[in-house]
């Protein structure tokens, strides 16, 4: 079993969402989740929510039963495709796939994705050691984000307009291609089988705002 946990390392309070995916086998309403800590979460609709993630605080989140979790946390706002006067350097979003051995062939998989940009600085740290990238080249316990236009080279991290990782192909519109950040490995993913893993713990952690220029 893999377990997550949600931690704001910095001096300041903030909102976190919670959008789940649509994916059969893994829990499909935010209602469902069981949240550590004493937190509960404020339901905008089955698949979204959001809830406070205080300075210093750490949450655990799990699905109930024998459900995988699959979804992305952003902070202070949904995710959003295109940049706003609030966020001009767009959203990132840390994105996880857990506990999915139902499926055929499933690998638990993280990244963080700054294909729209990025709003805050993110990470996972991963308690285990056998998560990898580059088709099981690299060993990773923990990935980083940078701002929105420094992601390149970053294991875990899917640069700004990059959908694919090593190619910008179908980016949102008002993103448009930005073939330069690609990688030339695809080190986007970091994943596991999710059968037959060593389990452990998968930090998700706010690290600070990113200071629009």
């Amino acid at each position: 079993m893999t377990t997550l946990e949600i931690s704001n390392t910095t001096s300041e309070s903030v909102t976190a969402y919670i959008t789940l995916g649509a994916t059969e086998g893994c829990v499909q309403d935010v209602a469902q989740l069981m949240m550590g800590g004493g937190v509960s979460i404020t339901r905008n609709y089955p698949l979204q929510g959001s809830f406070p993630l205080a300075a210093g605080a750490t949450i655990s989140m799990a699905a109930s039963g024998t459900q995988g979790l699959n979804g992305n946390i952003s902070i202070n706002t949904p995710p959003l495709n295109c940049p706003t006067t609030e966020f001009p350097h767009g959203v990132n979003l840390a994105e996880f796939i857990i506990n999915n051995s139902f499926q055929t062939g499933g690998q638990e998989t993280i990244d963080i994705s700054c294909v729209c940009g990025a709003n805050a600085y993110l990470s996972f740290t991963l308690t285990a050691s056998d998560w990898t990238t580059n088709a099981g080249t690299i060993n990773v316990q923990t990935i980083q984000n940078g701002v929105w236009n420094d992601n390149t080279g970053r294991n875990g991290v899917f640069p700004y307009g990059c959908d694919n990782c090593t190619s910008s192909d179908n980016p949102p519109s008002c993103v448009g291609k930005q073939a330069q950040y690609a990688n030339s490995s695809p080190i986007c993913n970091v994943q596991r089988p999710a059968s037959n893993n060593q389990g452990g713990m998968v930090t998700i952690s706010y690290l600070g705002t990113i200071k629009a220029a």
